[in-house]
């Protein structure tokens, strides 16, 4: 009677301790972290949108939407997100904001800087410049 226990006693062992040891680093998960911006966008974002969009905006409504700071730091899925806002907002043509630009009118997006800003957010391709 003792042998019939012990089979299935020893069979559980086995298979908590194999399941127990660990696995192959090359299965470890880790988050997925966006590529860098690409120059190009990043050059308008600094020239025309980080004044306001930055950490250390005194524009507390700006800073709360988009803070560009912590962007790159932030999961791919969610930069992914922020982009898909990003792009709906440039074609609502909300940003910069009408009376923003009644004050700064040098803020306003040219036509290439916009179109540069809404094929990144929309996710095309595009070489860096």
């Amino acid at each position: 009677m003792k042998k019939l226990f012990l089979i299935p006693a020893i069979v559980l062992m086995g298979l908590l301790f194999v399941q127990g040891t660990s696995k192959p680093e090359t299965e470890t998960i880790h988050p997925a972290v966006a590529p860098e911006m690409p120059a190009n966008v990043k050059a308008v974002v600094e020239k025309k949108c980080y004044g306001c969009h930055n950490a250390e905006s005194k524009n507390e409504k700006g800073k709360a939407k988009l803070d560009w700071d912590a962007f790159e730091a932030t999961k791919k899925s969610k930069q992914l997100a922020t982009m898909g806002k990003i792009n709906e907002t440039l074609a609502k043509g909300e940003m910069p904001p009408a009376k923003f630009l009644e004050n700064r009118p040098e803020g306003k997006l040219s036509a290439e800087e916009l179109a540069t800003l809404m094929d990144w957010s929309a996710g095309k391709k595009k070489s860096k410049e």
